[in-house]
């Protein structure tokens, strides 16, 4: 028996990035979510040597719950339960464990599974396959109270299980690098500028890895850009240097991939973004020289990193986002072309709790 049978290029490429790493991301972590509100008993080995049942009867229940799952002492406090049985195949020269899945209400048999090995070392590698195998054809489809079934915090040896939800709420604030590069309808050279974003944080996450994401996004605009002046000295043409400043409200529409790692909470996200000009733009702190401004859409792209930390979640938001055209004053002249390097820290309360997904159904029995 076998073991086992700055331009738009720049925002599209933006774009494009990340998308494809939203589906490389969703392939690796679309498995199994836990059910530690789903109980299962492991009944002990028969059959077999002494060696092996002791082997089996120590690692399976392991594996149940690093899947996830609630082991449970006894049958009557199950929901599923399963039996092994150990035994010789003379024809293959095999060791043989031949895994059954009972749904505990009705004892109605559910799967049946069987694996070969040489030496009991070699299960040391299947022993998770074989539970995956076994639990992904159980019809999981447990009513319970709201406190049980809501994702609250449960303890087990190795495991913590987080609330989600659907609806969250909160605030972010940090640092923002700006980079003016020139372009050709603007006759100032390359400039940069430091600034700051706070922001209101909203996300709403209708699906276990996917959810959308707004924000109300205070910040402002502090440019010193230099432009060739009038004078010459010493044969050479000077440079005039002037500061522009402005506030703004940012306001993007982002889609975002949401993935679970025990505490942790990595969201990628990307989205268009407008802006709404805060008040006139004003040339080196002149209130005199102040112009309104037409400031054009944009686009955003980063990542979130999340924790579970007491009653919400503690972030750290770093993004890259650009403008696809050219702030231009009221009187036509062309400022600049923003490009933002921005990282903050948020915090962010749950407001929606929403069910843990129930896993697939399968009601085909299958041996390999």
């Amino acid at each position: 028996m076998a073991l086992l049978n700055c331009t738009f290029n720049r925002p599209v490429k933006t774009i494009i990035g990340f998308l494809m790493m939203l589906a490389a991301t969703a392939a690796l972590y679309a498995q199994a979510e836990p059910y530690a509100n789903v109980k299962v008993w492991v009944a002990p080995m028969t059959g077999g040597s002494a060696e092996d049942r002791a082997y089996f009867d120590f690692n399976l229940p392991e594996e149940v719950k690093g899947s996830g799952y609630e082991l449970v002492d006894t049958r009557e406090e199950s929901d599923f339960y399963i039996t092994c049985t150990l035994d010789y195949d003379t024809e293959y020269e095999d060791n043989v464990i031949t895994a059954e899945l009972y749904e505990t209400p009705t004892d109605a048999l559910i799967i049946t599974t069987s694996m070969g090995y040489q030496t009991i070392d070699e299960m040391n590698d299947w022993n998770l396959t074989m539970i995956y195998r076994l639990m992904a054809n159980a019809p999981i489809s447990k009513s319970l109270s709201m406190e049980e079934s809501e994702f609250i915090e449960v303890e087990s040896e190795n495991k913590k299980v987080f609330p989600r939800y659907r609806l969250l709420a909160g605030l972010r604030g940090g640092y923002s690098l700006r980079i003016y590069p020139k372009s050709a309808s603007s006759y100032y050279n390359d400039g940069w500028g430091n600034s700051f974003e706070a922001a209101v944080h909203v996300s709403y996450d209708p699906w276990q890895y996917f959810g959308f994401q707004t924000e109300l996004i205070f910040t402002m605009d502090s440019a010193q850009l230099t432009r060739p002046g009038d004078e010459i000295v010493a044969g050479k043409l000077l440079n005039i240097t002037e500061k522009y400043n402005s506030f703004s409200l940012m306001i993007p529409l982002m889609v975002k991939g949401i993935f679970r790692v025990n505490r942790f909470v990595i969201s990628p996200f990307v989205g268009p973004y407008f802006t709404i000009p805060l008040g006139k733009m004003t040339i080196n702190d002149d209130k005199k020289s102040a112009f309104s401004v037409k400031v054009p859409l944009g686009v955003t792209a980063g990542v979130e990193l999340g924790m579970h930390l007491g009653p919400g979640i503690l972030f750290l938001d770093t993004r890259y986002a650009v403008d696809f055209g050219s702030t231009v004053l009221a009187n036509e002249t062309t400022v600049y072309q923003r490009n933002m390097v921005n990282f903050s820290l948020g915090y962010k309360f749950g407001l929606l709790k929403k069910h843990p997904p129930p896993p697939p159904v399968d009601d085909t029995q299958a041996t390999p």
